[in-house]
């Protein structure tokens, strides 16, 4: 990639992705579905791939919405939401 402000925009969505997984994992780690430990003490899979797996699992058809984990994803990601058209700038972001 050659123009360096796509570049910057591109590694800005994949970091703001990354953080949403990342929270998802967190919350569901502490409240409803804990991550197992390994023999040696660590998790069996990392927070942010737990965080993931819980949208990718939420995201399929016939899932249930009416379940906590899913009401709390659909809030966060609709706090998110307000939170970017609030600070929402008026130049062309993409493209």
């Amino acid at each position: 990639m050659r123009c360096h402000l796509k570049l910057r925009k591109l590694v800005a969505l994949v970091s703001l992705a990354y953080a949403f997984c990342l929270g998802v994992g967190t919350v569901a780690d502490r409240k409803s579905q804990p991550i197992g430990r390994k023999n040696h003490g660590y998790r069996a899979m990392s927070l942010s791939r737990h965080g993931l797996n819980i949208l990718r699992q939420l995201s399929r058809p016939g899932t249930g919405a009416a379940e906590k984990l899913a009401r709390m994803v659909e809030t966060v990601l609709r706090w998110f939401c307000w939170q970017i058209t609030r600070y929402q700038f008026t130049r062309k972001i993409v493209g």
